[in-house]
């Protein structure tokens, strides 16, 4: 990941290239993804925060027979009630390639 805009008041930081920090507060996150799967299988992304998964903010997209393009994207809400670091789980039985990652995150009042 990289930072498009940087927050001037420091509450969305990128800590490395897989991980950003969230000061307490709440947010609103929408990401999208996409990539080519070499062959038949499934993309899966999860959300981690607050020390555990979120499956139900995830994208799941099974692909059918060859090479296939999977896409999805989420959007919701989170409350932070300490500092958290915010990751991006990719899973696939298949190689991907020609991945693509846009997220959004807004600390709301």
């Amino acid at each position: 990941m990289g930072t498009g805009i940087a927050d001037p008041t420091g509450n969305i930081t990128l800590s490395d290239p897989a991980r950003i920090a969230l000061e307490p507060g709440i947010y609103a996150i929408s990401y999208q993804v996409s990539a080519l799967l070499a062959a038949s299988g499934f993309m899966q992304v999860s959300p981690y925060y607050n020390g555990s998964p979120h499956l139900e903010y995830g994208i799941y997209f099974m692909t059918g027979s060859g090479r296939t393009s999977a896409a999805g994207s989420v959007s919701f809400l989170i409350e932070v009630p300490a500092r958290t670091v915010f990751t991006l789980t990719f899973n696939s039985p298949v190689r991907a390639t020609e991945g693509t990652l846009t997220m959004v995150i807004f600390k709301l009042r």
